[in-house]
């Protein structure tokens, strides 16, 4: 028989105790492969002689390995995607070491689906970190139906993910897609990516918790479905930059959308949703903060309960509890920010310019058998056609230190305005800036003891906290953006390179605020 110390060192990959003490075993084999679209699978899997598909890589990684991606086109055909399953054949990650997959070059690997199959699709994995990749599908009609054929990334359960500078475009419109769905897992985050040419919602949460979407950024380019049943409210364009669905305690911090028809949208579970099984998922605790949408047909941020005319309404898998936006900027919707029988949430300091209404709170068709509470404190109202702070429906609701400046010849500052519109905030002048306030507005003291009123999106937040680290480069005044693509993110009028020329940091009349918080 192999004494102690005989039969660890018997032992590969696995380490041993002796005594109080871990002995790693086969320390020094290689923790780093590589695959390419001209690389062999019969291959070492070095830089030198990397593998070929992804089949053969991910079944080969363990806790604290990294795969690098080489340049090239990775297709379902050749290569495999990125297809993996950590129940059939566990390949989970520690929180000490987790597994990394990343390309060598910033977007230089390419992951092209074939209009069915998904370019990055996870499933029960845990502690895995993917960077760097371009993700897209095809419009391809005659593929087979069901849900989320021909999207480009997706999380089914499992937990501790990261998705961080991914490059995505392009879910098959003949299909009702997505860029990105989370479902059923926690603890993601998802951190600076841009995503094009969509027409569904862009990233959606379903059914999950703790999932961070940061620094990410939206642009349709007017994409629209190939047919006409697939469920969107507007087939001309994006729907929706990130939907929040049948989830609790999500974070947005400092994503920017343009060109769709709703922002942002935390929404109950709709009719008809194929997850009807228990338990129920809540939809409470989103945090909004510092987030930018400009050119939204409909709404810039969406706060939704769908009771279905439920009476009384009770499910919390439908009533959307405890929402708060704050720092919020939608320039050019109908409707600015809507809450509609939404109980506990609170919008403040949100700038809306240029919309039809400003802060609509509504309880809404399906929803009469919800009574709900609703607050809105230094918001900024300006340039509306119709009324600026609204109320219709419940009792318990305010406007507090809130502002409703340069309205139409018809506008409506206050409906009703009474006694629950608190300190109403006038001021002087046109201000230039958008999604800060210029460095001498009056709105920066109109709030007095409490602060500024309207947005002031300048720094970074973190965790639900406000940093020092500025969010717009310091030198520039860029968005912080992924590396660029030839023919996908390229052209300045409709990509992250030239959006905050079009938010207008840093121009004339608007130069960014003293790196002080304000």
């Amino acid at each position: 028989m192999l004494g102690r110390s005989a039969w660890c060192g018997a032992l590969l990959l696995l380490g041993c105790e002796i005594g109080v003490m871990d002995v790693p075993i086969g320390a020094d084999l290689p923790s780093t492969f590589y695959v390419s679209p001209d690389g062999a699978d019969d291959d070492p899997g070095t830089r030198a002689q990397p593998w070929k598909t992804f089949a053969h890589a991910t079944a080969r990684l363990e806790p604290g390995h990294t795969l690098v991606l080489l340049d090239g086109d990775y297709e379902a055909q050749t290569t495999g995607l990125l297809e993996v399953d950590c129940n059939r054949a566990p390949r989970r990650g520690r929180a000490s070491r987790p597994i990394t997959v990343r390309a060598e070059s910033e977007r230089g690997a390419r992951l092209h689906g074939d209009g069915a199959r998904v370019p990055l699709d996870l499933r029960s994995c845990a502690h895995w970190i993917v960077e760097g990749l371009t993700l897209m599908n095809e419009h391809v009609a005659e593929v087979p139906s069901g849900t989320d054929v021909g999207s480009v990334a997706m999380l089914q359960g499992g937990h501790d993910i990261v998705l961080r500078r991914l490059l995505m475009l392009r879910p098959n419109h003949h299909r009702h897609t997505h860029l990105l769905r989370v479902l059923e897992a926690a603890q993601v985050l998802v951190e600076e990516c841009e995503s094009y040419d969509f027409f569904h919602n862009a990233f959606e949460t379903v059914r999950s918790q703790a999932v961070t979407f940061r620094r990410n950024y939206f642009h349709s380019r007017d994409a629209e479905s190939a047919e006409d049943d697939l469920g969107t409210d507007d087939p001309t364009r994006g729907e929706v930059a990130i939907q929040v669905e049948e989830s609790s305690y999500v974070l947005l911090e400092n994503n920017v959308a343009e060109v769709l028809g709703t922002g942002f949208s935390v929404v109950g579970r709709p009719s008809g949703s194929p997850y009807t099984e228990s338990p129920p998922f809540p939809v409470s605790g989103a945090r909004l903060f510092g987030n930018v949408v400009r050119d939204a047909l409909a709404y810039g941020f969406k706060v939704e309960t769908r009771c279905n005319d439920a009476l009384p309404c009770v499910a919390p898998e439908r009533i959307v509890t405890d929402t708060l936006i704050v720092d919020g900027v939608v320039e050019q919707s109908a409707v600015g920010v809507s809450v509609n029988a939404a109980p506990g949430t609170r919008v403040d300091n949100v700038t809306l310019a240029n919309v039809t209404n400003g802060v609509v709170l509504q309880r809404g068709p399906g929803n009469a058998g919800l009574e709900f509470s609703a607050r809105a404190a230094r918001a900024l109202v300006r340039g509306f056609t119709g009324v600026a702070f609204g109320a219709s429906d419940t009792a318990d609701w305010s406007f507090n230190h809130c502002a409703a400046l340069s309205p139409g010849t018809e506008s409506v500052s206050f409906s009703p305005n009474d006694a629950r519109v608190l300190q109403p905030v006038s001021a002087d002048g046109t201000d230039e800036c958008l999604v800060y306030l210029g460095r001498d507005s009056q709105l920066r003291r109109a709030a007095g003891a409490e602060g500024y009123v309207g947005a002031d999106v300048v720094f970074r937040y973190q965790d639900g906290a406000l940093t020092d680290l500025p969010l717009w480069e310091p030198g520039t005044g860029a968005f912080p953006c992924g590396a660029v693509v030839a023919g996908i993110n390229d052209d300045p009028a409709q990509s992250c390179r030239g959006v905050h020329e079009r938010l207008r940091v840093g121009v004339a009349g608007c130069a960014r605020p003293d790196p002080e918080k304000p």
